[in-house]
């Protein structure tokens, strides 16, 4: 009789033989004595556990026999999430439930009651009553510009027929087939089909819409064209290398602890275990390393400041962490030599912002760094950043009446302002600084190691990136070893070389030498420029370029108080010191021409007043 009630079982629910669904003999969700899962009966029927052909759950198909759980569920929510609210109260998902929220007993049937089982269930089969940290299911996709119009067409569809939808939402048989274990053969995990590159979530998820869809990008982007292999477990991916992991490599359906958008862990956490200078092989350069040196990005020393949609530019807790500059899906290994002002190929997709506002994606290198150095109202302004952290390597006198700083734009720090004029370095296209052709290393920048960069030359109007100037002091793409950007610099301000004023070494740093100005010899011909007035002067010279020259612009300044973006430093200089008889001039000021003479200083300086000192000459 026993026999008679299994072939019954067997045919209502379509597993006779030459059905797919025969896979599920054998497999974890045969929970008879012939299963291979953790949890096992005495008995031989195999379907019993979730299906029956009488007297089982009123109205739920098919035919379902195991006790549902009354959970009230925690449900998945994000920022940037978009869709409707999740209610796993029906549908599949809430048969799944059933065994997996933990709550009931695996065995706990209705026609038969609770069967004999021994064993349990994997902790990570067990969801809980929190789903927030899986995947959403019984959810109605709403259009976000990332998933695929097809999820919002009638009758509504995913891109891939074996990822199915069900009346419309997500659930969990949509990834699922809880009969087939091994659609995928590489993870045994009942899915729907293969995931080797991310084919199960791009069912879904598209990266082929227009931006500024985060996802657009995705196909030539790193994470999925990469042959570097990754660990071969379960927790990060079992593909074997980074484009078949694909999404895996980063995010998991399910269990995802405090992590949001089903990352694998939190912030810079979850980009570690390949960028750390391990794992993957061939292993990719140590950028976690980068956050060890002394002067840094705050990645490591500010965490659950970030998220995905905050309003930029940033005015909250500052930080900086890899998704502020990097876009996952869209970053992608740079192929030949980008040039400024274009976004290299590490940071494409990432948001920006410029004076028109925030640029989602950035273009240009500097709408990246302007997320935080432009107009956020929380910039540090203390005497330990920007230009009054420079200090002469001589303590100055006492002076009468006190050195003051002349008039200045209150907001000084604010580098879009610096950039917009026309006195500052070219980074945005529309600065102009006045030099000479001589004083330009023409054939390009110099490396870590001192030879000319010949895919880098330069012009009086060349346009530079911000990262030519702040990177790390081991910068591949310069000669160096390390990766490139700025992570983590030896050298104070991130820069990629040092400066007299911040003498760290000895004073040495790359660029080729010349140990009091390293950085701007990068791309400054300096041994033109020491000869020339007024640098040919000794005391000139050892104070070093960033006492009389302003490294970024000058706000609001003009070509003939500013000539060559001349701002001192107000921890060096000073206004003239009033001695009897009076100066002519009381104050502090520069007047400069492109021709000879080069200027005239109005200051006080070097235990000296400048009152009219002009060079050449004096």
């Amino acid at each position: 009789m026993k026999r008679l009630a299994s072939l019954l079982l067997l045919s209502a629910t379509g597993l006779l033989a030459g059905s797919s669904k025969t896979a599920l003999i054998g497999s974890q969700h045969d929970l008879s004595v012939t299963g291979s899962g953790p949890v096992k009966s005495a008995g031989t029927e195999a379907c019993i556990f979730c299906h029956a052909p009488h007297n089982v759950q009123p109205n739920v198909t098919p035919l379902w026999n195991h006790k549902l759980s009354s959970q009230t569920y925690t449900t998945y929510t994000s920022s940037t999430y978009t869709s409707s609210a999740q209610t796993p109260a029906s549908g599949s998902s809430k048969l799944c439930l059933s065994c997996h929220d933990g709550t009931i007993a695996v065995g706990l049937t209705v026609t038969q009651g609770a069967l004999a089982t021994s064993g349990s269930m994997i902790a990570a089969d067990v969801l809980g009553a929190n789903l927030s940290t899986s995947h959403p299911v019984s959810m109605t996709p709403v259009d976000d510009g990332s998933l695929a119009l097809s999820l919002f067409a009638s009758p509504a569809s995913t891109k891939d027929p074996a990822v199915k939808l069900v009346a419309g939402k997500i659930e969990c048989t949509t990834c699922h087939d809880p009969h087939a274990p091994r659609n995928d053969p590489v993870v045994p995990m009942f899915l729907a089909r293969s995931n080797a590159a991310g084919a199960l979530c791009l069912a879904c998820h598209d990266p082929s819409r227009n931006q500024p869809n985060f996802l657009n990008g995705w196909t030539t982007g790193a994470h999925a064209t990469a042959a570097n292999t990754v660990p071969a477990n379960a927790t990060f991916g079992s593909y074997g290398t980074v484009s078949a992991n694909a999404c895996w490599s980063c995010h998991s359906a399910h269990n995802n602890g405090a992590a949001p958008r089903s990352l694998k862990a939190s912030e810079e956490a979850d980009c570690a275990p390949c960028h750390s200078g391990l794992n993957a092989s061939p292993a990719l350069r140590n950028i976690t390393a980068e956050y060890t040196k002394t002067y840094s990005h705050p990645t490591m020393t500010v965490s659950g400041a970030h998220d995905a949609a905050e309003a930029i530019p940033v005015n909250n807790s500052r930080h900086a962490e890899c998704a502020d500059c990097h876009n996952s899906h869209a970053a992608a290994a740079q192929v030949g030599t980008a040039l400024p002002p274009s976004s290299q190929a590490a940071i494409l997709g990432a948001r920006g912002y410029d004076s028109a506002g925030v640029q989602n994606p950035a273009t240009k290198e500097y709408q990246l760094c302007f997320q935080c150095h432009a107009d956020s109202t929380n910039k540090p302004a203390t005497s330990t950043y920007g230009r009054t952290a420079i200090r002469y390597p001589s303590p100055l006198p006492a002076m009468t009446p006190p050195v003051v700083q002349p008039s200045r734009p209150s907001d000084q720090y604010n580098l879009r302002l610096k950039f917009t004029g026309t006195i500052g370095h070219n980074v945005m296209g529309n600065s102009v600084v006045t030099t000479s052709n001589a004083s330009l290393r023409l054939t390009g920048m110099l490396t870590v190691g001192g030879a000319v960069n010949t895919n880098r030359p330069l012009s009086t109007t060349s346009m530079i990136y911000c990262s030519d100037c702040h990177n790390n002091d081991q910068a591949w793409s310069s000669g160096g070893t390390g990766p490139n950007g700025p992570h983590g610099s030896i050298f104070p301000h991130l820069l990629q070389f040092t400066l007299f004023q911040d003498t760290v070494g000895g004073g040495g740093g790359g660029g080729g030498g010349t140990a009091g100005a390293a950085l701007c010899n990068k791309c400054h011909n300096l041994t033109t420029v020491q000869a020339e007035a007024p640098h040919n002067r000794s005391e000139h010279w050892s104070a070093g370029c960033t006492t009389c020259h302003d490294p970024h612009g000058v706000i609001g300044g003009n070509s003939t108080a500013n000539h060559a973006m001349i701002n001192f430093d107000t921890g060096v200089a000073g206004p003239i010191h009033v001695t009897a008889p009076a100066v002519a001039y009381n104050g502090f000021a520069f007047t400069g021409t492109v021709a000879a003479p080069r200027g005239t200083c109005y200051l006080y300086c070097h235990n000296q007043n400048h009152n009219g000192y002009t060079y050449p000459g004096g």
